[in-house]
């Protein structure tokens, strides 16, 4: 079952999808700004307006269109994920050493 991220207006976004989408911004972070990647994953202009009053995304307009990119809230973000993935690895290190070390005892 894939995890949701339920909206307002019943339209939903996947947290896969989402996650992908700010790492993605985060390796292009500061220098690119984004059009249309931003609208296809966030589909309502509400949820979009939200995170950017929050202070995930930073709205930038040029000419007539919107480009969005990383404000500093989603580095924040960007940081936890990154913890919570090394956590994870350092776990599975002491577990790993753990387990070799009473091989050697025994």
């Amino acid at each position: 079952m894939k995890e949701k991220i339920w909206t307002r207006k019943e339209k939903e976004i996947e947290v896969k999808k989402f996650k992908k989408l700010i790492m993605d911004m985060y390796r292009g972070f500061p220098n690119w700004r984004y059009h249309g990647m931003v609208e296809r994953v966030i589909v309502s202009k509400d949820d979009r307006n939200k995170l950017v009053e929050h202070g995930y995304l930073r709205e930038e307009r040029v000419n007539d269109k919107i480009d969005y990119c990383l404000a500093p809230n989603a580095l924040l973000l960007v940081n936890a994920w990154n913890m919570e993935k090394l956590t994870k690895w350092v776990i599975a290190l002491t577990i790993i050493l753990i387990v070799i070390g009473i091989f050697t005892i025994f």
